[in-house]
């Protein structure tokens, strides 16, 4: 709930529909703001950064706080709230989504704050953007008389910028089931243990055949302009056995695949180093876990 002082003078939509929703960001613009959990809008709001004179409120919309499981697709609502994305049975098997969920702000952020909210706020480090990238997850945009899917890869433009068009909101996030025994895992570094905006995050999604990993996806935030996979340590490890030395390979490439920023919480050189340990972590986590329910 917003304190008075920035709520006074508001005009308040609680749509009843996404249709309704599209409606209003249409007719006032871009004096609308988009609310589900409203956390990020407090914090800009709070620091003047955002001042709108209408709310348009998505909770209370029937369907976008669900999870539907199709058998070969999960589709995530936007108003899914942290909390109950990090404790949904649906979605235990996806270790690095639930974890990522989990490791957002306070418990208290973690029972308002949405899973659309998150991945519209477009920060580099968002902490759903590494497990949704490896994941190869889309989104699907709602806007005037249409409906679309875009590739998260695609979705974001860079700090704070997507694709979203001026009348669009963010009703869902999805990627396919994968088949098989798979393993995702996810890890993020900050200034503390909890509450903390990410260093570097990473997440990872693999599989194994024959002893060796298969498919191997790795995504990384903080350390570029926007959330990135790791494509050239993807590349070494598929079809490899993971041993120490290919690890540490691997490892170097995702640190030079990096383009990170000096700021209050690290440096750059720090975050490249930083992202280097994740993915390696990650890797042998990985390895271990599919070799053992291998055998």
């Amino acid at each position: 709930m917003m304190p008075a002082s920035l709520t006074a003078g508001l005009d308040w939509v609680r749509a009843a529909s996404v249709a309704e929703a599209v409606a209003a960001l249409a007719k006032y613009g871009p004096d609308a703001a988009l609310v589900a959990g409203g956390t990020d809008l407090y914090v800009l709001m709070r620091s003047n950064a955002r001042r709108p004179r209408v709310v348009v409120s998505i909770a209370a919309i029937p369907g976008l706080g669900r999870i539907e499981d199709a058998g070969r697709t999960v589709a995530i609502g936007a108003a899914l709230t942290h909390s109950r994305l990090a404790a949904a049975p649906a979605l235990a098997r996806f270790a690095a989504l639930t974890r990522a969920a989990s490791a957002i702000g306070s418990p208290q952020v973690r029972n308002v704050a949405t899973l659309g909210g998150n991945i519209a706020n477009a920060s580099p480090a968002g902490d759903l953007y590494p497990p949704l990238l490896a994941l190869e997850a889309r989104v699907t945009l709602a806007g005037p008389g249409s409906t679309r899917g875009v590739g998260l890869d695609d979705f974001v433009k860079g700090p704070g910028r997507t694709s979203l068009g001026p009348a669009e909101l963010l009703t869902a996030a999805s990627f396919a089931t994968p088949e098989g025994v798979f393993h995702s895992g996810f890890a993020k570094i900050g200034l503390r243990n909890a509450v903390a905006i990410s260093v570097a995050n990473c997440a990872i999604f693999a599989t194994a055949a024959g002893g060796k990993l298969k498919e191997v996806r790795l995504a990384c935030g903080a350390v570029a302009p926007r959330p990135i996979r790791m494509r050239a340590a993807e590349r070494l490890l598929a079809g490899e056995r993971p041993g120490s030395e290919l690890v540490a390979e691997a490892s170097r490439a995702a640190s030079a695949e990096c383009d990170p920023i000096t700021d209050l919480r690290a440096t750059a050189a720090y975050r490249r180093h930083v992202v280097g340990v994740l993915v390696a972590r990650l890797v042998e986590a990985a390895w271990r876990d599919l070799e053992g329910r291998a055998g």
